[in-house]
C-alpha cells in the first residue's frame, strides 16, 4: 500500500501560471482530472475563483495544497465540489449509476453562498438548487469509497461535507472556520463511515447524522448504520441523531433508524440530540413534513466525552436538560468516561439529567405578535422509550456518580393553559425508562 507522499508523486500539476488569472478555473481543473485521473493543485498565492462545482467521476482524486484558497464566485452556488451521477432520493429509493473511489483532500474552500445557481448543466443538481434544497460546499451524493480529508471549509452558507446515500465513506482532518450550517452531515440511506478530527466552529451541528430529515433541506432518506466519529472539537458546538419514518409523496414510507454507531472522543459539545424534530415551517404547510414514529436509535455508544461550563441557551435559545437529550425510541445506548465540569445538580435544577428522555416543547415566534404566526419546535405530545442505557465512569466536577436519579430522567410535559400568554404551549408526551445499568452502583450499594 502507497504511503500518502507515495501517492503524491501519481498527481498531475496543474502549473501555477495555468491556473493563476485563469477566467474558468472549474474547466481547466475538470479538463486535467478527465485527462490524468489524480491532479494536484499546488501552492498559490491568489484564490482559485470556481463558477461551477468540479464534478469528480469514479475512480477521480483531486489534492490540493494546504494554504490554497478555492472561492466559489458570487451568484454561483454553494456547490463547491461533487461526485460526477448526483442521485436524487428526494421521492424514493435512489436508482441510478453509482460513482465510487473518489478522494478529495487539502485546501481552503471558502465563501460558497446559497445565492443565483452555477454554470452546472447537471439536471439534478438544478433540480435541487430550485428546490431550495441545502447541499454540501463538498457533496457526494449516491457514492461508495469517499474520501474527504485534512481540508478546511471557511464561511460556508451549505452544509461543509454532506454525504447523502453513501457507503464506506471516511472524512478526517477537516477544519471549519466560521461554518455557516452544520459541519459534517450525512442522510440516509449511509453506512459503514468514519468520520474522525473534526473541529471548529459551526453554525448549527458539527456532525450530524441525519436518517430522517426534513424534506425542504434533504436529498435522501433512509438508515445510517456502522459509523463511527472519533474525534471532535469545538467550543460550543451540538451534535445529532435524527431518526424517523420518511413519507414519500405517494404514500410509500422507508424506516430511518440509526444503528450500531460509536462516538468518542468528543470535546466541546454541549447538547448530544437524539430526538424526532419536526419541519418548523409546518405552520405553512398544507401537509405537516413530520416522521409518524419517534424513529429508533439503537446500538450507539459514547464515549470519551469532555465539556467545560455550563450553557443556559443553545441554538434557537433552546436551553438543554441534559447533555444527552432523548426524543426518540433509543434501545442500548452505551455511555462511558464522560466529565462534565459542573456539578449535577445544573441539570436537576432544570428537570433534566445527564441523559434527559422524553419530548421538548418550544416557541419559535419568527419575530411576530401574532400568535398564529408562530411555529412549534419540537414533537410535544410524542411519547418515547429508552431502553438498556448503560454508565461507566462518569463524573461530575471531578467526582464520580452513581446515581442513577442524575444520571437519567424521563420527562413528562404539560399543556400551558396560559399559552400564547406565556410560552411554550407544552403537550401531553413524556420519555419511558428502562433497564438501567450503572457500573459501581453495586458494590455501592
Amino acid at each position: 500500500m502507497r504511503t500518502q507522499e507515495e501517492e503524491q508523486d501519481v498527481f498531475h500539476v496543474i502549473p501555477e501560471t495555468d491556473l493563476a488569472g485563469c477566467p474558468d478555473a472549474a474547466a481547466l481543473i475538470a479538463e486535467a482530472l478527465v485527462a490524468h485521473g489524480a491532479v494536484r493543485i499546488p501552492r498559490l498565492t491568489d484564490p482559485v475563483c470556481l463558477e461551477r462545482p468540479i464534478a469528480l467521476a469514479s475512480g477521480m482524486r483531486l489534492s490540493v495544497h494546504s494554504q490554497t484558497v478555492l472561492r466559489m464566485k458570487p451568484g454561483r452556488g454553494g456547490c463547491m465540489v461533487r461526485n460526477e451521477h448526483l442521485l436524487d432520493g428526494c421521492v424514493g429509493p435512489m436508482t441510478g449509476e453509482r460513482d465510487h473511489d473518489i478522494l478529495i483532500e487539502g485546501g481552503i474552500w471558502e465563501d460558497a453562498r446559497r445565492d443565483g445557481v452555477p454554470d452546472d448543466d447537471d439536471l439534478t443538481l438544478r433540480h435541487f438548487q430550485d428546490d431550495g434544497l441545502l447541499l454540501g460546499a463538498i457533496f457526494f451524493c449516491g457514492a461508495d469509497r469517499v474520501s474527504v480529508r485534512d481540508l478546511t471549509v471557511r464561511r460556508c452558507e451549505e452544509y461543509a461535507v454532506l454525504l447523502a446515500g453513501c457507503s464506506d465513506f471516511n472524512v478526517s482532518g477537516i477544519t471549519f472556520d466560521d461554518q455557516k450550517k452544520d459541519g459534517v452531515h450525512v442522510n440516509g440511506p449511509s453506512e459503514r463511515g468514519f468520520i474522525e478530527n473534526v473541529r471548529g466552529l459551526c453554525g448549527d451541528d458539527i456532525v450530524a447524522l441525519n436518517a430522517w430529515d426534513w424534506d425542504t433541506s434533504a436529498v435522501s432518506f433512509g438508515p445510517i448504520r456502522d459509523v463511527e466519529v472519533r474525534g471532535v472539537a469545538c467550543e460550543r458546538g451540538e451534535l445529532r441523531l435524527l431518526p424517523g419514518r420518511k413519507t414519500y409523496p405517494d404514500g410509500t414510507q422507508a424506516d430511518c433508524p440509526i444503528e450500531r454507531c460509536l462516538f468518542s472522543g468528543i470535546d466541546g459539545v454541549y447538547a448530544i440530540k437524539m430526538y424526532q424534530q419536526p419541519n418548523c415551517f409546518n405552520f405553512r404547510r398544507v401537509v405537516p413534513d413530520r416522521s409518524d414514529i419517534p424513529g429508533l436509535i439503537s446500538d450507539v455508544s459514547f464515549e470519551g466525552v469532555r465539556l467545560a461550563g455550563t450553557v443556559e441557551s443553545g441554538f434557537g435559545e433552546v436551553c438543554p436538560q441534559g447533555l444527552f437529550e432523548v426524543g426518540a425510541d433509543c434501545r442500548g445506548l452505551h455511555i462511558r468516561d464522560v466529565a462534565v465540569s459542573f456539578p449535577a445538580s445544573v441539570y436537576a435544577g432544570r428537570g433534566g439529567a445527564l441523559v434527559s428522555v422524553g419530548p421538548k416543547s418550544s416557541t419559535w415566534k419568527r419575530g411576530c405578535e401574532d400568535p398564529a404566526e408562530w411555529s412549534e419546535l419540537f414533537e410535544p405530545d410524542l411519547v418515547c422509550t429508552a431502553d438498556d442505557v448503560t454508565f461507566e465512569n462518569i463524573r461530575f466536577a471531578g467526582a464520580v456518580c452513581t446515581d442513577e436519579e442524575l444520571l437519567i430522567k424521563a420527562r413528562r410535559l404539560i399543556i400551558n393553559e396560559d399559552y400564547p400568554v406565556t410560552t411554550p404551549r407544552g403537550g401531553t408526551g413524556y420519555g419511558v425508562v428502562r433497564n438501567v445499568r450503572v457500573a459501581g452502583a453495586e458494590s455501592e450499594a
